[in-house]
C-alpha cells in the first residue's frame, strides 16, 4: 500500500508539472511573464535570496581581509597610501591578511578635550595601532595616554645603530598611578630614508612604537623592513 501511495503522489506531481507546461505553451510571452509572476512570485523571491546569499558567501571567502598590523599618522594627513597594498607582501603576510595605514588623526589636546572619545582613543582601545608617525605634539599626546614603548628597548640594535642619538625622551604617564616618568618614547626620523619612503611631510619627524595588536611576528618583520629601507636594500 505504501508503494502505491508514493506512486500516486508522484503521478499527481507529474500531472501538475505537465499541466503547467501545457498552460504556458498556449500563452504569449507577455502572458507567460504575467502568469509566472502572479503565481510564483514568492518562489522567485526565495530563489533570489538564496542565490544572493551564496554569492555573498563565496565573495566574502575569496576577498575578506584580516588586518594584522596598523600604522597611524597623527597631526598630518600626508602619507603614501599606496603602501597599504604593497606592505603586506613586504611583511610576509598571507593572502587574506592586510596592513592598515590611517592618516589625519588629531593629537591636539584642546581639539579633543570636548569629546568623550576621539579617534585616537578609539584606535587605541580597539588595539588598532602598532606604530605612529607624528610631530612632537602628537608624541606628547600619546605619552599622556601612556601608550608609547621605549624605542631603545623595542627597536632592534641594528636599526638603533643606524639611528644613533636619535632617540627622543618625553615625560610619560604611568597608567597604574598617573605619575610621570622619563621615557624614550620616540625616535627622530627626520631626513632618513624611512621618512621619505612613507612620504611624510617635514613636520612629521617622529616614529612611536605602541604595538597594541601584539602581533610580534609582523612587528619584527616591520623592523626588518625599516632596516632594509635605511640600508637601501
Amino acid at each position: 500500500m505504501e508503494k502505491y501511495y508514493i506512486d500516486r503522489e508522484q503521478e499527481q506531481v507529474n500531472k501538475t508539472l505537465s499541466g503547467e507546461r501545457a498552460k504556458l505553451s498556449r500563452m504569449t510571452f507577455s502572458q507567460k511573464i504575467s502568469y509566472i509572476f502572479t503565481y510564483y512570485k514568492i518562489h522567485i523571491v526565495i530563489f533570489l535570496i538564496i542565490v544572493g546569499a551564496l554569492v555573498w558567501i563565496v565573495h566574502h571567502r575569496l576577498n575578506y581581509v584580516e588586518y594584522k598590523l596598523y600604522g597611524t599618522v597623527i597631526n598630518s594627513d600626508q602619507v603614501d597610501t599606496s603602501l597599504e597594498k604593497t606592505m603586506p607582501k613586504l611583511l610576509g603576510m598571507g593572502k587574506h591578511e592586510g596592513f592598515s595605514l590611517i592618516a589625519g588623526l588629531s593629537g591636539d589636546v584642546d581639539a579633543n578635550s570636548s569629546s568623550f572619545y576621539n579617534q585616537i582613543d578609539i584606535y587605541t582601545v580597539s588595539g588598532q595601532m602598532d606604530f605612529v608617525f607624528t610631530d612632537e605634539v602628537g608624541v606628547q599626546y600619546l605619552c599622556d595616554m601612556g601608550t608609547p614603548l621605549d624605542v631603545t628597548e623595542e627597536l632592534p640594535d641594528n636599526l638603533m645603530e643606524i639611528w644613533t642619538n636619535r632617540e627622543a625622551e618625553f615625560s610619560q604617564r604611568k597608567e597604574n598611578d598617573d605619575t610621570y616618568f622619563d621615557n624614550y618614547a620616540a625616535v627622530d626620523i627626520s631626513g632618513t630614508k624611512v621618512h621619505d619612503y612613507f612620504g611624510l611631510d617635514d613636520n612629521t619627524t617622529y616614529l612611536v612604537i605602541v604595538d597594541l595588536s601584539n602581533n610580534e611576528q609582523y612587528m619584527q618583520n616591520f623592523y626588518q623592513l625599516l632596516y632594509d629601507i635605511e640600508m637601501g636594500e
